[in-house]
């Protein structure tokens, strides 16, 4: 949660992490980078801050992704399903899916695994990541995307990056769900973080491939993003009224949309 010092708004915005950096010889310290949307004056108060602005932060909140499950995700090989003709590879892929500002968690994700797999600490039959944007402006984000998945490919890993613009700006015209909708198949693992739409239409597409385990990082309006104010409550798949900012914001498949499609919460709600 993020607010300028001498704001005048009265609540802070959530963002996600998009990046950390170690502490550098000489420097100040570890550093942390938020990609920041302008879509009111919130966020347009924290992007035009002066370098040197005091902004007061709380967090880590909630819960993350699980870097060590998915990257040792392939421990046990998935079963060879007897109707696929070809074998599936002896560890999961893992595919990582982002629309819009939701692209905004996932480059950690891409260079913790690149980390871990560099140590040797991750099993993964290759990583592929796909981002969908709104338009040119959205997707200049894929200038830090494309040298953290070479590094991920680096390391010895199959990794490789698509993406594809409503505006068909990048020369393809579409949704990430088109994306994912060719390269998804039985025993891939996939995380994803975007509009509730979104997420939806990934894991209808997992459950119609079948083997597939899935989370997302859903997204909600946030004022106190720890767990006070109930403005961020949502519905889960059982029923349950889960807090995005304290249960989450990382639900599994089954625990946001349930284990068939259009299981999930109302069209319209707001993940």
């Amino acid at each position: 949660m993020l607010r300028l010092a001498c704001s005048t708004r009265f609540l802070p915005r959530a963002f996600s992490v998009h990046t950390e950096r170690p502490a550098e010889a000489g420097g100040d310290g570890p550093r942390v980078t938020f990609l920041i949307s302008c879509v009111g004056p919130g966020t347009a108060e924290l992007a035009t801050a002066p370098v040197g602005s005091v902004v007061h932060v709380i967090g880590p909140l909630g819960r993350g992704f699980d870097l060590d499950a998915l990257a040792l995700a392939g421990a046990a090989a998935p079963p060879v399903l007897p109707a696929s003709p070809v074998p599936p590879p002896p560890f999961p892929r893992l595919l990582i899916a982002g629309g819009g500002v939701g692209t905004a968690p996932l480059l950690l994700v891409v260079e913790q695994l690149a980390e871990r797999v560099g140590g040797g600490d991750a099993r993964l039959g290759g990583v592929l990541v796909l981002l969908g944007f709104r338009d040119a402006s959205q997707a200049a984000v894929l200038e830090v995307f494309e040298p953290a998945v070479a590094a991920l490919a680096a390391t010895g890993v199959r990794a490789r990056l698509e993406a594809i613009c409503e505006d068909g700006a990048l020369g393809r015209e579409g949704l990430v769900t088109e994306l994912l909708s060719y390269e998804l198949r039985a025993g891939d693992v996939v995380v994803a973080c975007g509009a509730h739409a979104m997420c939806r239409a990934v894991w209808e597409l997992g459950v119609a491939t079948g083997d597939v385990r899935a989370w997302f990082s859903l997204e909600a309006g946030m004022a106190c993003g720890v767990g006070s104010c109930q403005g961020c409550v949502v519905t889960a798949s059982d029923g349950r009224l889960v807090r995005v900012c304290r249960e989450g914001p990382v639900f599994s498949g089954e625990e946001a949309f349930g284990d068939a499609p259009h299981s999930c919460a109302a069209e319209g709600e707001a993940l």
